[in-house]
């Protein structure tokens, strides 16, 4: 009993907005929970890598190789992988352990952060709704369903930042250590960290942290102690790697929306992160919260440069990571999500400070927008690819970065928005076959996004099916996943895609041979096995 009082009067003391935040994070883990039990689709290229990678670390990790992981090198760091990894020891090998996995990581971490920074900077009600605005960013409820490291070093930035807001410009040495193992561990997460930090660092040291120089030599240890053992190691293949990236060649390259890379100084190049933001991380409702909020933040560092206030600190952070990833040729629309805590504490710290009259009205409009932002990703309200768009003047983008549109509302999240278990369900598609006796499946060559050859290996291993990659050594009792757009006196596919592509489970290597010399099985068919040679079916099958 007096265990109990005790956990009840701590939970009545601790303050009501931050008891708020955590039913807002517990909420937010709950539908990607249910999201991941609605879902049947194959991973998408980028986030099936991302699980693979984790099988590989979990397979290095149960074999004793514990050093494996950060002496590999598949152009990432290596904490991603290990949660990834850790994961799949609890949950087994499916990719919803990896996801699950992430989400128990990132998603607490990152709505404490933005917690403790808005609390920093303009009290507990700006905490809370720092988090509800991180929260209810598109791309993070789309990614919270997917296996990529962007959340993660967008969660580690942001714990980052707010350890050295508050060691007090690294006054206080033990908290301004904390901060360098939170940016070691970012830093372990993806290599593009210190374009989030560098603002912000740069700041604090001239608004006094250079005259702290114990709490910046502990931060600076730290720092090196988490990260610079994998930097070291893998120098030669980071540098072939920035190479690659910050090559003249790259402005030939096509990227991910179509089309090349700008060039540096276009007006292409320096607003692209702009209709990013626009119409793909955050849409109208929250990128207008973050530039009110960015206005009243230079208007109070102006009018009231104190050094109490964390203004100038947060608009240094904000503006040099733009800067900094505008400047790299490579993009994507992801790219930028980790300068998110900057962006949350900005657009909503403004709110409780704001006159009387207008903070309920637009505490309001914050929770309409995220709710409808959160909906459209989570559920897919109003149906898969919806949306509205405002079109201004000479708009003509057609590609998700939409330069010269803005998107009030959309259904299609960076990658998925709602579930679908319409897709061809493969996971039903590859259990039944197991169960029919196939034991080794592969795939080859297409590579629609629903059905790419990455994303149907981790179904495979999750399936407990052997991919033999080579259709030339399939046995009698192997199948082969064909796509193919059923003609008219084509037999019928097992299952189909949305598009209406039909999926094909074809028995014994298929090479050499015209699609009509095909045996096809399938689980859900009577018979099973249907096709050529349907009438000699391999023994033990179906």
């Amino acid at each position: 009993m007096r265990a109990r009082a005790a956990i009840r009067a701590r939970g009545i003391g601790a303050p009501r907005d931050a008891q708020w935040a955590v039913i807002a994070t517990l909420g937010f883990l709950g539908a990607a929970v249910w999201w991941l039990t609605q879902d049947t689709r194959v991973p998408d290229w980028d986030s099936a890598q991302h699980m693979i990678d984790s099988f590989i670390v979990h397979d290095e990790l149960a074999r004793g190789s514990l050093s494996a992981p950060f002496t590999d090198f598949n152009t990432y760091p290596p904490l991603g992988h290990i949660v990834g990894a850790l994961g799949i020891f609890v949950g087994g090998d499916s990719s919803a352990a990896v996801i699950l996995a992430l989400n128990l990581v990132f998603v607490p971490l990152l709505a404490a952060a933005c917690y403790g920074v808005g609390r920093l900077l303009a009290g507990p009600r700006a905490g809370l709704l720092a988090v509800i605005f991180g929260l209810g960013v598109p791309m993070i409820v789309s990614e919270s369903h997917e296996a990529y490291v962007d959340p993660l070093q967008a969660a580690l930035v942001a714990v980052s930042v707010w350890a050295i807001l508050a060691s007090r410009r690294f006054e206080r040495a033990g908290i301004a250590a904390l901060a360098g193992v939170a940016t070691g561990l970012a830093m372990l997460t993806k290599e593009t960290t210190p374009i989030f930090l560098a603002g912000l660092l740069l700041v604090v040291l001239a608004r006094g942290g250079w005259r702290h120089w114990r709490g910046l030599l502990a931060y600076a240890v730290m720092l090196a102690a988490v990260a610079a053992p994998w930097y070291i190691y893998h120098s030669a293949e980071l540098n072939q790697l920035v190479i690659a990236h910050t090559s003249q060649a790259n402005t030939a390259e096509a990227n991910p929306l179509g089309g090349t890379y700008p060039g540096l100084f276009s007006f292409k190049n320096l607003s692209w992160y702009f209709w990013d933001a626009a119409n793909i991380q955050l849409r109208a409702g929250l990128l207008l919260l973050f530039l009110v909020g960015t206005a009243v933040g230079v208007f109070t560092s102006i009018r009231r440069w104190t050094a109490d206030s964390l203004y100038p600190e947060l608009l240094g952070g904000a503006f040099v990571a733009w800067a900094g990833m505008t400047w790299l040729t490579h993009k994507d629309p992801r790219y930028s999500l980790p300068a998110l805590v900057y962006v949350a504490v900005l657009a909503t710290a403004w709110i409780p400070t704001a006159f009387r009259r207008l903070r309920p009205w637009a505490t309001a409009a914050l929770l309409c927008i995220v709710a409808a932002s959160f909906a459209s990703v989570a559920f897919g309200i109003g149906g898969d690819g919806y949306s509205v768009r405002a079109a201004l003047p000479g708009a003509f983008d057609k590609s998700p970065l939409g330069a010269r549109y803005i998107t009030l509302y959309s259904t299609t999240g960076w990658l998925r928005g709602g579930p679908a278990s319409n897709d061809g369900n493969v996971p039903a598609l590859l259990a039944g076959l197991r169960r029919d006796g196939v034991r080794e499946v592969t795939f080859c060559c297409a590579n629609p996004v629903d059905f790419n050859v990455i994303g149907l290996s981790v179904m495979t291993r999750e399936a407990g099916l052997f991919n033999p990659v080579n259709p030339l050594v399939l046995s009698a009792k192997g199948v082969f996943l064909a796509v193919h757009a059923p003609l008219p006196g084509d037999p019928p596919p097992c299952q189909r895609l949305s598009d209406g592509t039909g999926i094909y489970p074809v028995l014994g290597n298929p090479v050499g041979r015209p699609f009509s010399q095909y045996t096809f099985i399938c689980p859900t068919r009577k018979p099973a096995i249907y096709g050529y040679g349907a009438n000699s079916p391999p023994p033990g099958l179906g």
